[in-house]
């Protein structure tokens, strides 16, 4: 088993950083797996003829959709150049600041996405990285949100997010990490002060009032979810949404 990880491993090296994906033109949405594969441009792929070889693609439901979303994260690539991949994956795996090399994490990225579709939008989101736009660590940040999230909730959240919502708003989204939380500080005023220094001394004298101000959440946009909204706000944000 360990040889069959390596292998793949350097296949979806190779494929990643020494392949022209422009050929690729398929709409991965409306076809199925064997479909898919019987593309020749897809064929073509390094990685696919690896795990196909690998795996045989029998039963093991997990190997098919498992390639299913590496096709989608290298048909999201495909407008991306091999110079521009390879310049920046060899810049972080030279880097000596990241343990797992790009190719390696992208594999375990790609293997924890809910679907193929949540893989193409990582793919989406690394070209922000490629391009420039965002940082490695943006990227890593955003894809670990983006392969959790399911498609409901992302369009929920790029069609009704904005800055300053309510835990009402954002229900189960609350600790998704599309938001940032900040709880305000609980400001206590007594009304009657001589009240509060008679308690003070005989506890069963008197009783006072108090006003409780503060104590809420304040919930903005995440860098994160600043990021996704940018990526797809434009994109996928028209998309119809029944609450």
């Amino acid at each position: 088993m360990e040889n069959n990880n390596i292998t793949i491993q350097e296949s979806f090296d190779s494929t990643l950083k020494d392949t022209d994906l422009k050929g690729i033109a398929i709409d991965i949405t409306e076809l199925a797996l064997d479909s898919i594969i019987k593309d020749p441009t897809v064929q073509s792929l390094p990685i696919v003829g690896t795990v196909i070889g690998i795996t045989k693609l029998g039963a093991n439901i997990h190997d098919k959709l498992f390639l299913k979303k590496i096709i989608s994260f290298l048909n999201g690539l495909k407008n991306v150049s091999v110079e521009d991949r390879n310049k920046i994956i060899k810049e972080i795996d030279e880097s000596k600041k990241y343990r797992v090399k790009v190719g390696e994490k992208l594999l375990y990225i790609i293997d924890s996405c809910n679907d193929f579709e949540n893989s193409e939008r990582v793919a989406n989101v690394f070209k922000f990285f490629v391009n420039g736009k965002i940082s490695y660590d943006d990227f890593l940040k955003t894809s670990n949100v983006l392969q959790k999230i399911t498609n409901y909730d992302l369009q929920w959240f790029l069609n009704k997010a904005k800055d300053f919502m309510n835990s009402e708003d954002v229900r189960g989204l609350i600790g998704s990490g599309l938001f940032d939380l900040e709880y305000e500080p609980v400001d206590v005023r007594v009304d009657d002060e001589d009240d509060y220094k008679k308690l003070r001394e005989n506890p069963n004298s008197s009783k006072y009032k108090a006003e409780v101000d503060g104590g809420g959440i304040n919930i903005t946009l995440s860098r994160v979810g600043n990021i996704i909204m940018d990526i797809f706000g434009s994109r996928e944000k028209k998309k119809t949404l029944k609450l």
